[in-house]
């Protein structure tokens, strides 16, 4: 079947998974040579809901993908994950549920820890988020001033903080509480409130500071700030 003339016809959405991932990788000749791999991709992964976790290596390792491929699979990730975030200048976060529904899609998958700042303007609006660290969070990785560093550049009214946890489990650990409580107060002496602190678990979990009302300033938080 000619792939492109059934999008065409029907539009992607009534592609499998396997014919998906068949025009990705420009399948052609490979189809004729290795006909399942497309599907042994998708076995690999441990279906198509973990397929962004694997690395370039394991899809090198699939008979018939190759570098090129592996890059072309990696590249269509990439692209439906920035595409779904709403990580753009000038979007509004207003809430917690906000702030996951921008974040999620560049952090759920993440297989190590990304710390990120949302450096926001007097009305709750995006001026830019930038990633602080990778790695384990711990009270000396993610030093206050890195941390607000970004902050201070954009002069910034506010900032909400954003990290993952690989382990799918979105609940705070006590580093987590630690870092959060720390840099809430440098927030209040730096005149940058720390809004919030939002952990993304699984797709759908997350857990808010400023909801749970654990912030050192709770009256800063996103209702106190002008977004009319």
């Amino acid at each position: 079947m000619d792939l492109c003339r059934e999008i065409e016809k029907r539009g992607v959405r009534y592609l499998t998974d396997s014919q998906l991932l068949a025009v990705v990788l420009g399948a052609g000749s490979r189809m004729v040579r290795f006909p399942g791999f497309p599907d042994e991709i998708i076995d690999t992964a441990g279906g198509m809901e973990r397929l962004s976790e694997l690395s370039f290596h394991e899809l090198c390792g699939v008979q018939g993908v190759g570098p090129a491929g592996a890059s072309a699979v990696l590249a269509a990730i990439e692209i439906g994950r920035r595409a779904l975030s709403g990580i753009f200048p000038g979007v509004r976060l207003s809430s917690s549920s906000a702030v996951y529904e921008t974040f999620w899609p560049l952090m759920a998958t993440e297989r190590i820890e990304i710390f990120s700042c949302a450096l926001l303007d007097a009305k709750l609006r995006l001026i830019s988020a930038e990633v602080i660290s990778k790695g384990i969070l711990n009270a000396s990785i993610v030093h206050p001033r890195e941390a607000f560093r970004p902050a201070i550049r954009n002069a910034a009214s506010g900032v909400i903080f954003i990290h993952n946890h690989p382990s799918g489990d979105s609940g705070p650990s006590e580093d987590d509480r630690a870092i959060t409580d720390r840099l809430s107060k440098v927030g209040e002496i730096m005149g940058i409130p720390l809004l919030d602190h939002v952990i993304i678990g699984t797709i759908g979990s997350y857990y808010s500071f400023a909801d749970a009302g654990e912030l050192s300033a709770p009256e800063m938080n996103y209702k106190s700030m002008s977004f009319e």
